[in-house]
C-alpha cells in the first residue's frame, strides 16, 4: 500500500508559544533598532509575524524577515520561510513586511525554559553592569 500523504506531527502548543516568545524577544533585542517583530497569528504550524521599522537601506529588506528563521534555529527549532508579504503601496515600502513561517521543529518546553532562565540571568548581569557605571 502506497501512502500519498505523510502524517503531520502535532506541535505542542505550549512549546511553540514559548519558542515564539523567546524568538521575538531575542530578535527585537538584537535587531530592534531597525526592525521589530510582532506576532500576528498562529495557525497550527504556520506562524505569521509582522516586521516593522526603518530597516537597513543597504541590506535586502526581506533579509530582516529571513533573520527570524535563524533566531528560531538558534533556539533549537526549525522553520521555513514560506512567503514574505510586502506593502501594497510604494509609500509603505520601507515601513513593514509580513513573514509567513512554517515551524518544522519545536524544542521541548523544558529546554526552552532553561534557555529563558539563562537569558534572564544575562539580562540581570548586563543591567547591573549598566547601573553601576
Amino acid at each position: 500500500m502506497r501512502l500519498l500523504a505523510t502524517k503531520r506531527e502535532r506541535v505542542d502548543r505550549n512549546s511553540l508559544a514559548k519558542l515564539l516568545e523567546l524568538a521575538i524577544k531575542r530578535y527585537n533585542r538584537y535587531r530592534g533598532i531597525e526592525s521589530k517583530a510582532r506576532l500576528l497569528r498562529v495557525d497550527n504550524d504556520t506562524v505569521i509575524i509582522a516586521f516593522e521599522g526603518s530597516f537597513c537601506a543597504t541590506c535586502g529588506i526581506n533579509d530582516w524577515v529571513e533573520d527570524f528563521r535563524y533566531v528560531i534555529e538558534d533556539l533549537g527549532g526549525q522553520a521555513e520561510l514560506v512567503t514574505v508579504i510586502e506593502p501594497d503601496t510604494p509609500e509603505e515600502f520601507y515601513d513593514y513586511r509580513i513573514g509567513v513561517f512554517k515551524i518544522t521543529k519545536v524544542p521541548s518546553l523544558e529546554y526552552l525554559r532553561r534557555i529563558e532562565a539563562e537569558e534572564l540571568e544575562l539580562e540581570k548581569y548586563f543591567s547591573s553592569k549598566e547601573s553601576s557605571e
